[in-house]
């Protein structure tokens, strides 16, 4: 039987030794080497080579996503499975972006981890059905989209990204703050982003960041 060699990597080490202990429960599958941040897992995966990575995308200095497109870059035989707690569109869209195979919701079942790295492992891409589900929806397709905002709702969101208050953008924009707020009110809801690391990744994603700097 082929077996499966996983390298996991997150800096929570109850998650760390959860997920450990549970892929090496599996007949197909075994651990060779956990690590806490990126620095450790690029020396572990250099010297291990495992088939898969499964990659915390929050982890302390260098994020997982970085990690994931240094990774990808220097093993281009190796596959790798963001595992986020965060389960917006625009945060799957950038793993995705940055190389990664596979994308598993850190809520989800332990079942929906094995299966993403066993259908990674086989060459096909894996979302996890929590936020497949969301993207099949047409009413989030609809609000998700960025070509659903107005000029001043866009502007708004790329201010925001970039870490600029309100009162700053009411300068920039010459509006006033109560109408920033209304602009951006609308926008969060129409693309349903509930905090500013939400609007972060989704302007990242849709390259809104570059366009203003």
């Amino acid at each position: 039987m082929f077996c499966r060699r996983i390298f996991v990597v997150d800096d929570h080490p109850i998650v760390l030794s959860g997920v450990g202990a549970m892929i090496e429960g599996q007949d197909d599958m075994t651990i060779v080497g956990l690590a806490a941040n990126a620095d450790e897992a690029l020396v572990g995966i250099g010297r291990v080579l495992p088939d898969i990575a499964v990659v915390d995308i929050s982890l302390p200095g260098i994020n997982g996503v970085t990690l994931i497109e240094r990774l990808v870059e220097r093993f281009p035989e190796l596959r790798c499975i963001a595992l986020t707690a965060h389960e917006d569109p625009g945060c799957l869209r950038q793993v995705l972006a940055a190389g990664a195979r596979g994308f598993v919701v850190k809520r989800s079942t332990a079942t929906d981890l094995l299966q993403a790295i066993r259908c990674v492992s086989s060459g096909h891409n894996y979302v996890d059905p929590a936020l497949a589900a969301r993207l099949l929806n047409p009413r989030h397709s609809v609000q998700s989209d960025p070509g659903n905002l107005s000029d001043r709702e866009r502007s708004v969101i790329q201010l925001v990204a970039l870490g600029y208050s309100n009162k700053e953008i009411s300068s920039r924009l010459n509006l006033s703050i109560k109408t920033i707020e209304t602009y951006r009110t609308r926008a969060t809801d129409k693309l349903e982003l509930r905090s500013r690391a939400a609007i972060v990744r989704f302007a990242q994603s849709n390259g809104w960041l570059a366009e203003l700097q």
